[in-house]
């Protein structure tokens, strides 16, 4: 059900959706794709979890931005109107279905 994400440090700065990405962001859960096409342009670089023994950051930590990429990939209904704390809740109510 849900697609393969993956975890980018942006080498340079630019937009998506509007939002200013800057230069050595770590962003979290961008959709496969999207990611091959950034790193193939040099915008950014995919970030090893096991290399540095980094785990994803706590929902919490994660901007209304990243939270709504991440409600996207699992389909989450009305995300895009969701307050942070109610993405947090479906997420995670979603992420412990899965386990």
């Amino acid at each position: 059900m849900s697609k393969k994400t993956i975890s980018l440090q942006c080498t340079s700065a630019f937009f998506v959706k509007g939002e200013m990405i800057t230069k050595d962001k770590i962003v979290h859960g961008v959709p496969e794709a999207d990611a091959l096409n950034l790193i193939r342009r040099g915008k950014a670089k995919k970030v090893e979890a096991e290399e540095d023994g980094a785990e994803a950051p706590a929902l919490k930590d994660l901007t209304v931005a990243e939270l709504r990429d991440v409600a996207k990939e699992y389909d989450i209904e009305g995300a895009a109107d969701m307050k942070k704390a109610d993405l947090v809740a479906a997420i995670e109510k979603l992420e412990s279905e899965e386990d």
